[in-house]
């Protein structure tokens, strides 16, 4: 998680001041490190173990991410070794565990189907567990340098195609 060192207050604006970290995972995907534009295995192997452990930490603590997306996973590089942080909960909640929430928040390629299926038809809401799937198309992603679903079609057009 990414860690928090001071708060500013300027008359009507909020000003977070986080660790300084190199880039994100976007980014790293993208750099000259990587020319395929995806990751090779033993690192996205290791990046996903870092973020499920992050994901496990807030979950632990009922806090929804929301927004899981390689833009928000920030990366500092250290000796050679990546060490992964989760950023920017703008979206986050406090979901309990019995808890649902019935807005729809996040990225859309990124947004789970319980989010558009029962927000969109009013029925149970979504829990915690969304961020999950945005673990998931994260990894795919980080691993093929693309979607796991169509970019040119909306994803809520997409979610009855998604199994259950």
């Amino acid at each position: 998680i990414l860690r928090f060192e001071s708060i500013f207050e300027f008359e009507k604006h909020i000003f977070l001041v986080t660790e300084r970290l190199q880039t994100d995972m976007l980014n790293y995907i993208l750099s000259n490190e990587n020319p395929k534009g995806r990751l090779d295995e033993d690192i996205a192997r290791f990046l996903a173990y870092q973020l499920v452990a992050a994901i496990r930490y807030l979950h632990f603590r009922n806090i929804a991410h929301c927004d899981l997306k390689p833009d928000n996973i920030f990366i500092n590089i250290c000796d050679d070794v990546v060490h992964l942080k989760v950023g920017d909960f703008g979206y986050a909640r406090t979901i309990p565990d019995q808890s649902k929430r019935n807005t729809i928040r996040g990225t859309p390629a990124y947004l789970a189907p319980e989010i558009g299926n029962d927000v969109l038809r009013n029925v149970h809401g979504y829990n915690k567990t969304v961020d999950m799937w945005a673990v998931g198309v994260t990894i795919f992603v980080s691993l093929t340098g693309y979607f796991p679903f169509c970019e040119d079609i909306d994803i809520i057009d997409q979610l009855p195609n998604i199994p259950k």
